[in-house]
């Protein structure tokens, strides 16, 4: 029989016990003491921490019974054990090989540590309820092994535990009565919030459909519908485009020359010289039309709806100019955007980068005519045509330098095109960042000049591909910042086995805090940003602040530069203030202010972005054309404006209010002029007048009448928690408050000739507790007008 025995944890009278057994062994002269390695018994004594004896194997050697002994010098709780009298051991343990020896011991080593770990993660599952185990007795019998000693191995590692996340909101829409799933950082559950906050507040059921403006996918199913209303009634788009339709060969020069002066510098995924050989190669004829082009057609598609949000929109009345028609500009171009999809469907099996590139223009293209959920759709078709392209792993160094950085734009855009949606949305993102390999895309002046662009390179180190490396950066910063709140908040969700935040301000200033700590990855990111892609401000402000200075515009930068400078800066702000958001909190107690410091302190930080978002945009189309047209923009001041109302609502008179009330004044010329060429824009100011007539209201009442109104923090606490919410704010006076000229009678029929009473109770959730012992918001604010 061949043995190779290991001891670990034995007991001195043990391991004598084994040697005793081993003696006749030791002492017959017919046994052959070979070095070969043994099939292993591992030996383990009572008290001992792990067990683990496989089967032995015994082999035939000359006739004799081979037998190896074990190392005693390589194991430190056996030293010392030996007896003198024992004449056959020394000999034997020299014949040991010392190399099989200690690859043994190390192997056993090794087995015993993850055993170890197995039975601590059996310890902490939340489903073990065994406290103690008994101490096994000494036996050379095989036992099973452990199933998964190798955690990897484990198929419900991935999953993990069992989490209690944040629960979102159920809610239509789009066009259909069919509900949507949006999670707590969407603007729809925040939406949800400030709808139920003002049905206890009014005393009065309240729509969040009415606060939310009319767009395209709330009139027609699909871009390409051809008439409004259901897809049931109206059915699907099959025929081709009408002669009205159809473009020339000039209109559409035109169309491609907007697309090299405006998407191109941000979404940096074409090779310029490339699609222009292409474009080309499609016109076969002389006076005849062009051959299809799925990426044609979709970059047509976008520049047409990018272009002609410069046109007035003409025979538009004041209570017309809200409809989305079929000639409205979110939708424009949408039969070419329908051909693309037609043409890519025969590329689905054999996809290409040019089916990539049309995936990733074609959300661009859905999110700026609303349509979300198709957008989100589109996006996980694009990450799994980029995964079969591979180009989520390094390029392979044969390929020559500008095809690797195309492709690593490609992956990285679609990266961050998909993690910004997904934040947007609230939903679980798709991409993920541990199964890519590929490095960041490079940004050097010679990469510049081999992309064949003819946009030229800035000073201080920038070039127009610095935008995409700095823009990729900035979504990984918060990325990061929002899982890991996220996962945070679902841990403390679980310790209070609650579904929100706001029924413990305990759990909620917890995740304040954690919040504070995870903001640091955008601090850093805005100090890394080079000098060549900020905006300077008047009055020494500092680019990236929320200091609020207007915007030192750069007379001669080129146009492409001056829109990556804004469009950074904005989203940055955009990103930030969407982090900071939950923590604008309704129905809290006045009790509990003072121990909500750090929650007050992001909802002010939250509001300062805000602002400053509606500074740069109204500063931006009063003074020219950089971002006009540019629905994404427009989007992020909805954003921003659903976040002013929403803290003026929850903290009526906190000194922030009176720069927050002014920034709504501002906001809605920015609606006013977006919404001379687009109606989502007009909608969307409409739904601001109406709500914010609602807070001007309680506002009065709140002031009037004395009452104490839902947190309030006094103004000395201010900039500490700006402090600790890491963001700048400029403390105000501590008198500052709002006060409306208007009667509070005639404001409050204002509010009420607006409000809609019929509302649906399957997207109505109950968000945050009132009072103890409330039933509505009555005992917060007095409503009677007498």
């Amino acid at each position: 029989m061949v043995l190779a025995v290991a001891m670990a944890g034995a007991r001195p009278k043990d391991m004598m016990e084994l040697l005793r057994r081993l003696l006749p062994s030791l002492h017959d002269p017919n046994v052959v003491r070979s070095p070969r390695p043994a099939t292993l018994v591992a030996f383990t004594a009572p008290n001992a921490t792990t067990i683990s004896l496989a089967p032995t194997a015994s082999t035939e050697v000359s006739g004799a019974a081979t037998t190896a002994l074990p190392t005693y010098e390589h194991c430190p709780r056996l030293s010392g054990i030996h007896d003198p009298s024992l004449h056959g051991f020394a000999a034997a343990h020299k014949i040991l090989s010392q190399l099989t020896a200690s690859r043994e011991i190390q192997r056993l080593r090794t087995q015993v540590r993850d055993l170890e770990q197995q039975l601590q993660r059996q310890d902490l599952s939340p489903n073990n309820t065994v406290t103690s185990l008994a101490t096994p007795p000494v036996s050379c019998a095989p036992l099973p092994s452990p199933a998964f000693a190798d955690t990897r191995l484990d198929p419900g590692k991935e999953h993990g535990r069992p989490k209690k996340y944040w629960e979102g909101i159920y809610t239509s829409t789009a066009q259909s009565l069919q509900t949507q799933y949006y999670g707590p950082a969407s603007s729809f559950y925040f939406i949800g919030r400030m709808s139920s906050y003002l049905a206890t507040a009014l005393q009065q059921p309240h729509s969040h459909h009415h606060m939310q403006p009319n767009s395209a996918s709330r009139t027609f199913a699909t871009p390409t519908s051809p008439k409004r209303g259901p897809l049931d009634d109206v059915g699907v788009a099959v025929d081709g485009p009408t002669a009205a339709d159809t473009l020339t060969g000039t209109q559409e020069d035109y169309f491609l020359d907007l697309f090299w002066q405006s998407y191109h510098c941000v979404l940096q995924i074409i090779d310029e010289v490339e699609f222009k050989e292409h474009y080309k190669s499609l016109w076969v004829a002389p006076g005849k039309s062009r051959k299809p082009s799925a990426l044609v057609d979709i970059v047509l598609a976008l520049c047409m709806q990018y272009g002609v949000a410069f046109v007035p929109r003409s025979g538009a009345s004041p209570q017309t100019q809200v409809d989305v028609d079929g000639n409205d500009a979110t939708i424009a171009g949408r039969w070419l955007y329908r051909r693309s999809q037609t043409l890519l469907s025969a590329e689905l099996e054999s996809p290409s980068i040019m089916t990539l590139q049309c995936h990733i223009l074609a959300v661009y293209y859905l999110c700026n005519a609303s349509f979300q959920n198709m957008a989100h759709s589109t996006l996980a078709v694009a990450v799994r045509t980029a995964q079969i392209l591979g180009l989520h792993i390094e390029p392979p160094e044969s390929m020559p330098r500008k095809t690797k950085e195309l492709r690593k734009r490609l992956w990285w855009t679609l990266f961050t095109v998909e993690s910004k949606t997904c934040m947007k949305l609230g939903r679980p993102l798709s991409a993920q960042i541990s199964e890519a390999t590929c490095s960041l895309p490079a940004d050097d002046h010679e990469l510049a000049l081999l992309s064949g662009s003819s946009l030229a390179s800035s000073e201080d180190n920038v070039t127009w591909h610095t935008y995409s490396l700095q823009n990729t950066k900035l979504i990984l910063a918060a990325r990061t910042a929002y899982l890991a709140f996220h996962d945070k908040c679902a841990e403390v969700l679980a310790a209070i086995d609650g579904t929100t935040l706001y029924s413990d301000a305990q759990a909620l200033e917890t995740c304040a805090h954690f919040l504070s700590t995870g903001m640091e990855c955008l601090r850093s990111w805005r100090h890394g940003v080079p000098n060549g892609l900020k905006t300077k401000r008047k009055a020494s402000g500092e680019p990236f602040s929320t200091d609020k200075s207007p915007l030192d515009l750069e007379l001669y930068a080129p146009l492409w530069l001056q829109r990556q400078r804004l469009l950074l800066e904005l989203l940055y702000h955009n990103l930030s203030m969407n982090l900071h958001r939950p923590f604008i909190s309704f129905f809290t107690l006045p009790s509990s202010s003072s121990s909500l410091q750090l929650a007050h302190g992001h909802a002010i930080a939250c509001v300062d972005h805000a602002i400053v978002i509606t500074q740069i945009m109204h500063q931006i189309l009063m003074e020219g054309d950089t971002l006009r047209g540019w629905h994404e923009a427009f989007q992020w001041q909805w954003n921003a404006t659903l976040s002013l109302i929403g803290y003026i609502l929850a903290y009526p008179l906190a000194p922030p209010t009176p720069s927050a009330r002014q920034a709504i004044d501002s906001a809605i010329d920015v609606f006013e002029t977006f919404g001379r060429n687009f109606a989502i824009a007009a909608s969307a100011a409409n739904v601001t007048r109406d709500l914010i007539a609602k807070a001007d209201f309680l506002i009065y009442r709140a002031s009037g009448n004395g009452i104490i109104t839902p947190v309030t923090p006094s103004s000395s606490d201010f900039g500490v928690l700006q402090a600790n919410a890491g963001a700048d704010y400029e403390a105000q006076g501590s008198n500052a408050m709002f006060e409306s000229d208007m009667e509070p009678s005639g404001m409050f029929q204002n509010t009420l000739s607006g409000m809609d009473l019929a509302f649906t109770v399957d997207s109505f959730n109950s968000f945050e507790p009132v009072l103890p012992g409330s039933t509505n918001l009555a005992n917060l604010w007095n409503l009677s007008c007498d």
